[in-house]
């Protein structure tokens, strides 16, 4: 049971409330009658002789550590029933408190508090110490705007408390951890605060009891790139988590390209409201004849009384007729006249327009080539496909734009990392290369292990972007000469023998056993010119996977746009097109699609870019 206010321990601080409860004790607000301060301190309840012990040498080592954000350890001491650690109580709010008053809070503000709270947390991780802690509860938020990490773990008595949802599996079933069961709590954290639900239980999800659900299918409002750094957070896998908080820090960051949300200078919580719109009455306008029109009916009538005139004094010595006669007499007199006024149309001879010339191709700041292409109409997909991703096929226009000829190299991507416009690839080596990005030999050779935020960042500093599924898929399969797509870029028949995919040295079962394209990991770009699109472009399939600038939707094709479409406006994967060296011959096609997490990067994934004609 907890203390009640009031209580008096070790004859000095008395206990003003509980501020957290647990299976091993409870962490109370204070009051230090000595040094008159608030205090928070932390009990133990277990009074054994090894774990004072430990637990004063915990204490100790923590008493050592000094960092702005976490809370001094200020004295300890043993009592009966347990141990005691006082520290520095840090005014202000916990943000599970916040996410209890609101729900759900807003990602602009919760991506800073995280990113704040990393900062004592790779302090901890450079001292060689964990937190095994980290929850909305011990992150607080003081008056002054400061985000405190508070309440560790204490992982040197040999227990690793935590509270259900947020304890990474190994922290849980008492095995080996290390920093990256502090990333899990992480993303957990991340997790509550964007769906304002607590994760499950990292063993029941282990055990198949329970599924984590990704956070947008929860919180539909939630940024897509949160909800992908939430699930990679929280991966059972150490090694697939971040391998350190610095590196989840930066994955919360807003991607390139991606616009903040826009918000009302005092929000509240909740939908922001509609401004109310006053009715406008609505003015119909006057017709108004031009002064050209007036003039015009102006002479037309003079002339029509002009011929009733004559007509009048022509036949006043004639006999009058009488009946249709006299009738039909007029009308044919009006008729006349207006006949004469008629103009008398005149063919307008059509215009002789001088052939249009093809823009040559576009040198880039990095000296490769970019290649024209003319727009036009063509189906998008595949309706004989066996992937429903493929299908339906639609007829769609594009505009005219420039493609890059052949996948960016390695040598035009160091100089956007030289320019200090990207970062270097995740990893140096290839598959079989152990050196690749940075050697000269590989200069020509496809840049891989890019993110899709890395390949984006290089096509806008470049002054272009990546280009959408359906760019990509026109400049592939589009055959001008005959109007209509192909299979593949040079027809409609595999032929092993001008790309470089997964041949007879490719490590698959499902490998093409009877061709060899020569190379067992990427090639230099353009090295198989028989393979070029009908349009020109180099490499569509194989050598690497390329990405695209559209989020991937399983079912794009469903509701396209019928002109220039652009995809999903968000998602969590992002598209991928092409094929690599890696990919089987059954896999690979103008039209096939993949996907990806836009963070993650691969050895057989690459890019080029597009833009339009300025």
């Amino acid at each position: 049971m907890p203390l009640l206010p009031g209580e008096f321990l070790h004859h000095r601080y008395r206990i003003v409330s509980l501020l957290a409860g647990g299976a091993h004790g409870a962490v109370y607000r204070a009051w230090d009658a000595t040094d008159r301060r608030d205090v928070a301190i932390k009990e133990y309840l277990d009074a054994s002789v090894e774990i004072q012990k430990r637990f004063r040498s915990e204490a100790r080592r923590l008493a050592a550590l000094g960092h702005p954000q976490l809370p001094r350890v200020l004295d300890h001491f043993a009592l009966d029933n347990g141990q005691y650690l006082v520290s520095d109580y840090i005014d202000g709010v916990d943000l599970q408190s916040l996410l209890d008053q609101y729900g759900p809070l807003p990602s602009d503000l919760i991506a800073p508090w995280l990113q704040a709270a990393t900062v004592p947390l790779a302090y901890l991780h450079g001292q060689q110490r964990l937190h095994l802690n980290i929850k909305p509860a011990n992150i607080r938020l003081t008056p002054g705007g400061d985000v405190y990490l508070v309440d560790s773990g204490l992982p040197g008595l040999g227990v690793r408390p935590h509270t259900p949802g947020y304890g990474a599996p190994e922290q849980q079933a008492q095995t080996a951890v290390g920093p990256t069961a502090d990333v899990y709590s992480l993303g957990a954290a991340l997790y509550a605060l964007l769906t304002g639900l607590t994760p499950p239980n990292a063993l029941s999800r282990e055990t198949g009891l329970s599924d984590l659900k990704p956070a947008r299918e929860v919180n539909p409002n939630i940024e897509p790139y949160l909800s992908i750094v939430a699930g990679r957070a929280m991966s059972l896998r150490p090694d697939t988590r971040y391998d350190t908080v610095e590196d989840f820090a930066r994955a919360l960051e807003r991607p390139a390209g991606r616009p903040a949300p826009v918000v009302s200078p005092l929000r509240r919580a909740g939908p922001e409201p509609a401004a109310a719109v006053q009715p406008r009455p609505v003015v119909r306008a006057r017709r108004r004849l031009d002064r050209r029109s007036i003039i015009g009916l102006s002479a037309l009538l003079v002339l029509l009384l002009a011929a009733v005139v004559f007509l009048a004094l022509t036949n006043r010595e004639q006999p009058a007729a009488e009946g249709p006669a006299a009738t039909s007499t007029m009308q044919s007199a009006v008729a006349a006249a207006l006949t004469q006024l008629a103009p008398t149309p005149t063919a307008t001879p059509e215009p002789t327009v001088p052939p249009t010339p093809t823009p040559q191709p576009l040198i880039t700041q990095t000296d490769s080539r970019m290649i024209f292409i003319p727009g036009g109409s063509f189906e998008i997909g595949d309706d004989a496909s066996e992937e429903n991703d493929e299908k339906p096929a639609r007829l769609i226009t594009l505009d005219s734009f420039y493609i890059d000829e052949t996948e960016v190299t390695n040598a035009a991507y160091a100089q956007c990392v030289d320019a200090e416009a990207c970062p270097r690839p995740d990893r140096a080596g290839a598959t079989y290369y152990q050196s690749y990005f940075g050697d000269p030999e590989f200069d020509d050779y496809p840049v891989i292990n890019v993110s899709w935020y890395d390949a984006e960042a290089f096509c806008a500093w470049r002054g272009a972007r990546l280009p959408s599924e359906a760019e990509w898929e026109f400049a592939a399969a589009f055959d001008p000469a005959e109007g209509v797509e192909r299979r593949f870029p040079w027809g409609d028949t595999f032929d092993g023998t001008i790309l470089n995919f997964c041949d007879v040295n490719c490590q698959r079962d499902d490998r093409g056993f009877e061709w060899d394209d020569g190379f067992r990991d990427t090639a230099p770009v353009g090295s198989y010119p028989a393979g070029r699109s009908p349009l020109g472009v180099y490499d569509m399939l194989g050598n690497v996977m390329e990405w695209v600038g559209d989020w991937y939707d399983f079912r794009a094709y469903r509701d396209i746009a019928d002109t220039n479409p652009r995809g999903p406006v968000e998602g969590e994967f992002k598209s991928m097109r092409g094929g690599s060296w890696f990919t089987p011959p059954n896999d690979i096609g103008n039209y096939v699609r993949d996907n990806l997490d836009p963070t993650a990067s691969q050895a057989t994934l690459g890019f080029r870019c597009a833009m339009l004609p300025q």
